[in-house]
């Protein structure tokens, strides 16, 4: 069985904890992007799709599916849950909220880690329901995901001139290659006035400056500080005043949840 919540929905709080209390056996329980130009439901990506396949007779599901829209930007539905699975462990509710939390008749029993790939968390999720249940079988210790392959080094950048002027070009066939104390030639540079400048980035902004929080900052302790910020720009707060606020209220919400999602991507 999966069932897919929206943020959205005024009541996803409500229907979540509703879920979770109701269920019987073994709950999958997490959170996803799923953005308009998504054309798949969130119920048909992975690894939740494969997890239905082979095991939707053992396993249920809950997806709550964040679309990004202004309806359910000041909505935590996840971070509720974790508060209300672990009132007394930060760390914990935090890894509930922003993990795969499985659950076996409505009490949490473990939070696997979100690994990048689905390929990646549906190896670990395996893992982990295997050791719940015996229905379930381990998966293969040697498609185990492993570090992954380190990135090639950067092309030096071109040289200025056609290739066959480049020191660093192979030789025409029948010529010999240039000797190391040759003179540049004259078409290694640019002509005057035609420089080529590479145009700057935009420097990325410190996402705990944009929201306020001091560096270090625990995550849960972040999450609420980061709720009760981006709620001041509520369609609702901002209802009465001119058009332009409007816009304002939408560019400044949209940073904050852009700073948001770059803070939860470091390690708690």
């Amino acid at each position: 069985m999966q069932a897919v919540l929206y943020f959205s929905d005024k009541q996803v709080r409500e229907k979540l904890f509703a879920f979770v209390d109701a269920s019987r056996g073994l709950l999958l329980v997490t959170g996803m992007r799923h953005g308009a130009a998504m054309t798949r439901p969130p119920q048909a990506r992975e690894p939740f799709s494969a997890l239905e396949d082979v095991y939707g007779g053992v396993l249920s599901q809950v997806l709550v599916a964040d679309e990004g829209t202004t309806e359910g930007m000041w909505r935590d539905p996840l971070g509720d849950l974790g508060d209300r699975l672990y009132p007394d462990d930060r760390k914990r509710a935090y890894a509930a909220a922003t993990g795969y939390l499985l659950l076996e008749d409505g009490k949490p029993r473990t939070v696997v880690r979100k690994h990048g790939t689905p390929a990646e968390d549906l190896w670990f999720l395996q893992e982990a329901l295997s050791r719940l249940t015996p229905r379930i079988p381990a998966p293969d210790p040697a498609k185990r995901p492993g570090t992954r392959r380190a990135e090639p080094a950067p092309r030096a950048p071109p040289r200025y001139g056609p290739a066959s002027a480049r020191e660093d070009a192979p030789p025409r066939h029948g010529a010999s290659s240039a000797r190391e104390d040759a003179p540049p030639r004259s078409d290694d540079t640019p002509p005057r006035g035609h420089r080529v400048f590479s145009p700057a980035e935009p420097e990325a902004k410190d996402p705990w400056a944009v929201l306020g929080i001091a560096r270090g900052t625990p995550k849960d302790e972040a999450r609420k500080a980061f709720r009760a910020l981006i709620a001041q720009y509520h369609p609702d707060k901002v209802a009465h005043l001119a058009p332009e606020f409007h816009a304002l209220a939408e560019r400044r919400t949209r940073e904050l949840l852009d700073a948001w999602e770059a803070l939860e991507k470091d390690p708690p």
